[in-house]
Order: C-alpha cells, then sequence, then structure tokens
C-alpha cells in the first residue's frame, strides 16, 4: 500500500510541477500532430512554453491566436475549443482557466478537430491542476511578501519620522531600501540646484541634472530610468529645497509591490522631511520667544541697577558691568560730558576685564556734542572709522585714541537725553577677540544706553 501512495504522490507530483505539459505533448506526439505550445504572458505576447513534431524558431511571438476567439468569462473549471487559424497555423485550440491561457498553434487542421478536443480534456484538466497549483504558491508567495513589506513599513514607521539632520535622513532611507527590497546598488544623489552629487553611497557615475532631474515638480512615484539589465528605478524625495534621488538597481524589473511601497515609502520620506522642518523652525521660533523675554526680564533688572547706584561712580562702573556681560566682551570705556571741565572725559575703562585707572585727559569740546550729529544707535567700527565719527561729532582729535585702539574697540553706543550726546560706550574683544555681536545683542545695548541716558541727568 506504502508503495502505491509513493507512486501515487510522484505522480501528482510530477503533474502539478509542470509534468502537465509532458503529458500533454506526449499525447500530441502519439497523435501525429504537429504543434507549439504556447502561454499569454498579455495582450501582444506569447511565450513558447513546449514543442510536439515543432522546432520553434523563437521563443516569444507576436499575440497571433487569441484573436480566434471569443473574450468572455469562463464559465466552467476550464474550457478547451477549436478555432480556425491563419496561413502559418491553420488551427488554434485554446485551452484557459479563470486566470491563465495556453494555445496549441497547429501545423496543419486535423480531420476531426471536434475529436481531438474531446481527447484532450483529460489533458488539459490536468494543465488546471498545474496551474492551479501554481497560482496558489505566486500568491502565497506575494502574500509572504506582502507581509514582509508590511512589517518593514512598521518598523520604517517607528524611525523615519525622528528628528535627525539630513545626511543621516539619507543612510537611514538608504538602509531601508537596501534591506527591504535587496537592490544590487543604492545611491541618494542630492541636487544643489545646478548639479547632482553623490549623497550617500558610492556611484560609478553621476547623472547629469537634465531631463527628469531638472524637472521643477518632481513625480511622488517611482520612475524606471533603465529597462535593459540591470533594471534602474529612481524614486524622488523633494520637499522644500531638498531635493535627493534614491537610485537603485536590479537584475529584473520589479514587481508591482516592490514599486507600491518604494511609492508609500517616498511619500513617508516627504512627510517626515516636512515634519522635521517644522519640528525645527518651531525650536527656533521658541529659542527666539524664550530669548525675547529673557531679554525683557534683563532689561528689566538693568534699569533697576541703574537706578540703585547713590553716586555717579557707581553708576558708570555699574553701566560698565552691565555692558560687558550682556555683550560677552573682554574691553569697555565709557566717556562722559563733564560740565565743569567743558568736554568728555574717560568715567570709566576695563581692559581684558580688569579695571584700569581711567584716563583723565579732557576732550575738549566747544558744547556739548548736539544730538543731531548723533546719526547711528550704534556704530560698527568695522565699517566706520571711529576718527571719522569724533570728527563729525565736532571733535578735533581724540586723545584717548591710544587707549580705544589698544582696547580694539568694535562698537560705539552714544548716550543720548532729549538733545544732546551726554556721553558714550565704546566695546571691544581684546587684541586677539574677533567677537561679532548679533541683532539682538545689539538691540538689547541699544536700549541699555537709553536707560543709562536718563540716570545720566542724576550726575550732571
Amino acid at each position: 500500500m506504502s508503495e502505491n501512495l509513493k507512486e501515487l504522490y510522484n505522480k501528482t507530483d510530477f503533474i502539478v510541477t509542470g509534468g502537465a505539459l509532458k503529458i500533454l505533448t506526449d499525447f500530441l506526439n502519439e497523435k501525429g500532430v504537429k504543434a507549439l505550445v504556447v502561454e499569454k504572458v498579455n495582450d501582444e505576447t506569447l511565450n513558447v512554453i513546449d514543442a510536439a513534431g515543432v522546432v520553434p524558431t523563437s521563443l516569444t511571438l507576436k499575440n497571433c491566436a487569441s484573436g480566434f476567439f471569443s473574450s468572455g468569462m469562463v464559465k466552467d473549471a476550464f474550457e478547451i475549443e477549436f478555432s480556425k487559424g491563419n496561413d502559418e497555423w491553420p488551427g488554434v485550440i485554446r485551452i484557459r482557466g479563470a486566470d491563465w491561457e495556453i494555445y496549441l498553434l497547429l501545423k496543419e487542421v486535423p480531420a476531426n478537430p471536434e475529436a481531438l478536443v474531446e481527447d484532450l480534456k483529460p489533458c488539459a484538466g490536468l494543465i488546471r491542476l498545474w496551474r492551479n497549483v501554481k497560482t496558489t504558491s505566486e500568491t502565497e508567495k506575494k502574500l509572504s511578501r506582502l507581509s514582509y513589506m508590511i512589517l518593514a513599513t512598521k518598523s520604517t514607521l517607528a524611525s523615519i519620522f525622528e528628528p535627525m539632520p539630513l545626511q543621516y535622513f539619507a543612510s537611514f532611507l538608504a538602509d531601508v531600501l537596501q534591506e527591504s527590497l535587496f537592490p544590487k546598488s543604492v545611491v541618494i544623489f542630492k541636487d544643489d540646484g545646478k548639479n547632482l552629487a553623490v549623497f550617500h553611497g558610492k556611484a560609478d557615475s553621476v547623472p547629469a541634472r537634465e531631463g527628469f532631474y531638472a524637472s521643477q515638480i518632481l513625480p511622488p512615484n517611482p520612475i524606471v530610468t533603465k529597462k535593459d539589465s540591470p533594471v534602474e528605478v529612481v524614486l524622488p524625495v523633494a520637499e522644500g529645497d531638498w531635493r535627493l534621488f534614491c537610485v537603485m538597481q536590479w537584475d529584473k524589473l520589479p514587481d508591482e509591490q516592490t514599486m507600491n511601497f518604494l511609492e508609500l515609502l517616498g511619500n513617508l520620506a516627504v512627510r517626515a522631511i516636512a515634519i522635521n522642518n517644522l519640528r525645527q523652525r518651531s525650536q527656533q521660533t521658541e529659542a527666539h520667544i524664550s530669548t525675547g523675554e529673557f531679554t525683557v526680564l534683563s532689561l528689566s533688572n538693568v534699569l533697576k541697577v541703574l537706578r540703585g547706584a547713590d553716586n555717579k561712580e557707581k553708576f558708570f562702573s555699574l553701566l560698565v558691568d552691565i555692558f560687558m556681560e550682556q555683550s560677552r566682551m573682554q574691553n569697555c570705556s565709557i566717556a562722559a560730558w563733564d560740565k565743569n571741565q567743558k568736554g568728555y572725559i574717560i568715567a570709566e575703562h576695563r581692559a581684558a576685564l580688569s579695571k584700569t585707572k581711567p584716563d583723565s585727559t579732557l576732550l575738549p569740546s566747544a558744547g556739548v556734542v548736539p544730538e543731531n550729529k548723533i546719526t547711528e544707535s550704534v556704530y560698527d567700527l568695522a565699517e566706520q572709522n571711529p576718527e571719522a565719527i569724533f570728527k563729525n561729532w565736532g571733535f578735533k582729535d581724540c586723545p584717548w585714541k591710544e587707549t580705544l585702539k589698544a582696547s580694539s574697540m568694535k562698537y560705539i553706543f552714544p548716550i543720548c537725553d532729549d538733545n544732546s550726546l551726554v556721553g558714550f560706550v565704546a566695546l571691544g574683544a581684546g587684541q586677539e577677540g574677533k567677537i561679532a555681536l548679533d541683532r539682538s545683542q545689539l538691540a538689547s545695548l541699544q536700549l541699555i544706553a537709553q536707560f543709562a541716558a536718563y540716570e545720566f541727568r542724576r550726575f550732571a
């Protein structure tokens, strides 16, 4: 009994693994029927899968069979029917199921086609079994592939929206493509607006920025750019100013599931870049607001500190402390109008964070400098010569020129009351320092200078 079962298994396995075709051609040879056995690939192509008494000249034929038959639905488990053909193939027999079609291209019209069709029914039934098992196996492979794709998508979703620099994001994207779709190679190119450059991976050559690569509006789906082996597919990822091109190669054209996964991944990548850009802008805005709140609080404290000074020396010392703290610079000098001496003097001077004795030399003036001579709320000495500034204010020569030069002064902040220049603050970074103040620091220091002007009146 076991031997009979073994024999039955072997015969069944032979049939469902393609042996049904061998049985068909053996039957045709016994009947003396010369024919090509072809399979329909699409509406234009037939592939030769076997032959009986005929040597095919090509393994691919133009669709020269289906036009002789109706295109209605299959009503039974399978159908087999005969039709007259053309000069090259005078007779055609079609065997088909719900989703497959096989044709016998006959070299001669049989004497009794109906009898041949009847005799072929058992062979057709075996072919149906073979095709059903083949379809089931292919479906299982697709389902297994789909399951893997879903798992890969789940893993991708867990990380793709994490904040990361674009370079790391490109590496992550390449890893997902490599581990999920198993291409021969993955290279990511970045578009800088003029040329493409390798952003991740290794490339034998860099595509020219033309045609598809230069399109203003890129499609959200993968594009097959080369159909010959190795097949090349490009997935564009474009969001705002960022334009990336993921170029992948396979030995054969990817299936529909692969292309669908690529399209999904491309859309996710675009959304991830957009979300990260929004996150960065949000963080910058929060930082700016936080800085603004801190500045307002600091200025409020500054005003309280300056108002708390009970003498001129204390006031000037505090003002220098505040300017150096807010600017993070190492050198600061304050000049103030002295009505008794009819000129401006250095009221406080710090060099390299150490307090030094102020230069007592008087800067004579015909009078306090009028406010209309003050053209800027802050003078950047990288753009303007301090001697030209003093000359414009009406000073012939600045006796503290060497003092200011030694401190490497970079900015001058005028301190003006309602009508005149009551003093000014010169800030520097030291001999080696190259500190430049940002916009928010400059704005804060200008406000501090305005606050200081109102307090100067107490010590005029």
